[in-house]
């Protein structure tokens, strides 16, 4: 049975992963309804995932559908996932990629009844996928979708990025609408934003928008960082959504650590050091400047003295304790992402507010 495509779409393609692919689509949304265009959004390749009423789909799938209150269907929104093993076993046994091209045309399909409009976002540069045949490149090229390409900022490393993966959009006979640049210096945006525009007409490309770095976006909550490292919570279960912004590793003479504290800290300290983990707990009292700011990270598999353990049950301070080394702890813990979650209206609400400014959407508009 033939597949009928109902509503254009635009491919959010980052050239690596963490580009910003989820933070343009929320914004791109959020700017195209305000034309009072009917947006569906949609995730076909998935790999990081979550249940939902029985089905497991992508992470991104709940946030933009939650965001704006989407009834559409998850599993049609994420219709093929990537499991830890399924690669292997796809090469091992010769699998065939028709079924998930079948998936993900049924599925938008469906998703587009009725719809001005579909953002499409990739997972990873182009080529992310192709061992199985859904390389972002094919995906965009089978789904008929314009590619919205998102680099970093600056202007070598975008250039070179937009050029690597223009060449396998180019191969797979997918039509580039253009460039966001994200992650860009505020400072430097005036003076590089004109030579990115300049480069990209050379080749009849545009610049869409620009979009500045903002470090809410990249912070941490301790309640992402529990999640991602699978750490024990000892203590403050309401206060996990604090915001991290730098984690600070307890080496130091309990008087040199409390001068170092300040909001948005993550003191990660061993277990056996009963005077830090004090030090970090009293700084909570200290003042109405950094009480209730910050949180500790407890590591080596050693729990504080019971005594110490009393004070932290009636401290402000969220704890939680991770059995491995404070250097590993601190390594694992820098690898951690800041994703957006749905409850996080301030991020929510500042990407929005960020990329409906930084786009241009008559020319995206225009080149669709």
């Amino acid at each position: 049975m033939p597949h009928r495509i109902a509503a254009p779409g635009i491919y959010i393609a980052g050239t690596s992963q963490h580009s910003g692919k989820t933070l343009v689509s929320l914004g791109l949304v959020a700017a195209l309804r305000d034309r009072g265009l009917n947006v569906r959004y949609m995730k076909p390749v998935g790999q990081r995932t979550v249940e939902v009423n029985g089905v497991h789909v992508d992470e991104d799938v709940i946030l933009i559908n939650t965001v704006y209150d989407l009834d559409s269907d998850a599993a049609d929104c994420n219709p093929v996932t990537i499991p830890s093993g399924y690669t292997t076993d796809f090469v091992r046994n010769g699998g065939s990629r028709q079924p998930l091209i079948d998936r993900i045309l049924d599925s938008y399909e469906r998703l587009s009844r009725g719809a001005d409009l579909v953002i499409v976002e990739g997972t990873g540069h182009a080529g992310v996928g192709s061992v199985v045949g859904m390389g972002n490149a094919q995906v965009a090229a089978l789904l008929g979708a314009g590619a919205m390409i998102v680099t970093g900022g600056g202007l070598g490393r975008p250039i070179d990025e937009f050029a690597l993966n223009r060449a396998m959009f180019d191969q797979e006979g997918c039509r580039i609408i253009g460039m966001v640049a994200n992650k860009f210096l505020p400072k430097k945006i005036d003076e590089l934003k004109p030579l990115l525009a300049q480069w990209l007409a050379q080749s009849d490309d545009r610049l869409l928008g620009v979009v500045p770095y903002e470090p809410i976006l990249s912070e941490l909550t301790m309640r992402q960082i529990a999640s991602e490292t699978g750490a024990e919570i000892i203590h403050g279960e309401q206060y996990l959504d604090r915001r991290i912004s730098e984690c600070l590793i307890g080496a130091q003479y309990a008087h040199r650590l409390l001068q170092a504290l300040k909001p948005g800290v993550l003191a990660i300290i061993p277990g056996d050091r009963d005077d830090l983990i004090l030090a970090a707990i009293s700084s909570e009292e200290l003042s109405s400047e950094t009480a209730g700011t910050m949180g500790i990270c407890i590591t080596g598999g050693i729990m504080p003295h019971h005594s110490v353990l009393r004070l932290i049950e009636r401290s402000q301070a969220p704890v939680i304790a991770i059995r491995e080394g404070t250097y590993d702890v601190a390594s694992e813990i820098s690898d951690v992402v800041g994703k957006m979650l749905p409850s996080d209206r301030e991020k929510v609400e500042t990407g929005q507010r960020l990329v409906k400014q930084a786009i241009d959407l008559d020319a995206v508009l225009e080149a669709l």
